[in-house]
């Protein structure tokens, strides 16, 4: 069976993920609506049926917007962090309540298998009431999911040096977020600790840590306001020292990897 690794969308608008093969798979995220969830899936020709579940990285609205549907209507179970579970469920935007029969508990620094799909999850700075990155094993093929970060960890680098390929945070341009408009306290956040990764960032820890082995680096939740395609990759590949593929995913549109 091959692996499949399929953006659905990547964005402040919406995050979804699929990783899995051609048979079945997994949900990184539920950013978007459930209708378009299917839309999507279809077009590589995966039922919703053959999702078997739903990890949430944290409980902001443009990463658990149809969650909770999954969970109830579709009866898939939803794993992330008790803290995320806790921050979904008083969400004023989410108004779907999970029931505790689809809620599932995996803590950072867990693995759980789904069938043959092996997630481990880490923790990540960013300012949710939890914040979760994944590393999924299947089929041989190691895929690191990093979408929302302030700053890198150890915990990433190790996983970046193990994986075959990446899905990692590229939200802003530095020159572009300091001249844009965006009042001075939300500069601070997007750019703090706990806030955004930065094309320059994913460059320097990319040039430290990518190996011969990552075949390819999905750049992600690129910002509208602050950030350009062509920069996000050209800050990347001026710095990356292996033969490693570097693309930036669209905000809607889907990105299929078929490995």
């Amino acid at each position: 069976m091959s692996v499949r690794l399929m953006s659905l969308a990547s964005g402040s608008s919406g995050n979804c993920y699929f990783v899995g093969t051609s048979d079945y798979g997994i949900l990184i995220d539920a950013g978007i609506g459930p209708r378009t969830i299917k839309k999507k899936l279809k077009e590589i020709g995966v039922d919703i049926s053959r999702v078997l579940a739903v990890f949430v990285t944290h409980d902001h609205y443009d990463h658990v917007k149809s969650a909770t549907i999954l969970g109830e209507v579709y009866h898939l179970p939803i794993y992330s962090t008790e803290k995320v579970h806790f921050g979904i469920a008083f969400n004023k935007k989410v108004t779907e309540k999970l029931s505790p029969a689809n809620k599932r508990i995996i803590e950072n620094g867990q693995s759980v298998m789904i069938k043959d799909i092996k997630v481990t999850s880490f923790p990540l700075p960013h300012d949710a009431t939890d914040n979760t990155g994944y590393m999924i094993e299947v089929e041989g093929q190691t895929i690191t999911l990093a979408t929302d970060l302030g700053a890198p960890t150890d915990d990433l680098r190790k996983y970046i040096s193990q994986s075959d390929y990446l899905v990692l945070e590229a939200n802003y341009d530095t020159n572009m977020l300091k001249n844009g408009k965006y009042p001075a306290v939300l500069k601070m956040r997007v750019s703090g600790a706990n806030g955004h990764l930065s094309n320059a960032d994913a460059a320097t820890l990319l040039s430290e840590q990518a190996t011969d082995k990552l075949k390819q680096v999905c750049l992600c939740h690129l910002s509208k306001e602050n950030n350009l395609p062509q920069l996000a990759v050209e800050a990347v590949t001026s710095k990356i020292k292996t033969n490693t593929k570097v693309v930036a995913l669209p905000r809607n549109e889907s990105y299929l990897i078929e490995i």
